[in-house]
């Protein structure tokens, strides 16, 4: 891929103003070009595209300067943040970036990688904070959930720490649903010989 930067025609040295104030020009020159007939339409398309792509690259690499820079520097709370927005991948860049890596940080691994359904490698993470610090209630509880959620095919990980009905509560309703089917088809089969002795 090229550098993100020479797509904006600018150095990895512009301010983050600079950056933006070119890719908001570039972007409306495109989105206008797109509309032309033919190649030269086709042309701003991809260079539309190429554009939102480096932007969102710049982006993130602006998130990470940030961190280092110590405003944000191995302050985890910045990090739930990013996950709880869905952005991944700039809270990966973060965790990165971090030079000191122990059980906080080995779980805020291990809560990427469950986001992304990646729960082999979310288990070795867990394991390693729980190897960080053995008393941390935290760290084992999450491990347990994991857990149950890999040894058991009929949980969806998506929906772990949800208020779902568990299964107990399921199978009893699934259970008292059934009852309520045969109650009702033994008073119609009731009902049914009751009429037809009255007709007889």
């Amino acid at each position: 891929m090229k550098n993100p930067y020479e797509i904006l025609g600018l150095d990895e040295n512009s301010s983050f103003e600079e950056l933006e104030q070119r890719y908001n020009q570039l972007k409306a020159e495109y989105s206008e070009g797109r509309f032309k007939p033919g190649a030269e339409g086709a042309e701003a398309a991809r260079k539309l595209t190429e554009l939102e792509t480096a932007w969102q690259d710049i982006k993130s690499k602006q998130t990470v300067a940030e961190a280092v820079d110590g405003k944000e520097a191995g302050d985890f709370a910045y990090v739930d943040k990013l996950i709880k927005e869905q952005k991944y991948d700039e809270a990966q860049s973060v965790l990165d970036s971090m030079s000191v890596r122990e059980g906080e940080w080995h779980y805020f691994q291990s809560i990427i990688y469950y986001k992304r359904e990646w729960l082999s490698e979310c288990k070795k993470q867990l394991e390693a904070a729980v190897a960080c610090d053995p008393a941390n209630t935290k760290y084992k509880t999450a491990l347990e959930k994991l857990n149950m959620v890999i040894g058991n095919a009929n949980v969806d990980p998506r929906t772990l720490g949800k208020d779902n009905i568990n299964q107990e509560q399921m199978q009893m309703q699934q259970q008292g649903d059934m009852l309520s089917n045969c109650c009702l088809a033994y008073c119609l089969t009731s009902l049914c010989c009751d009429c037809t002795r009255c007709c007889m």
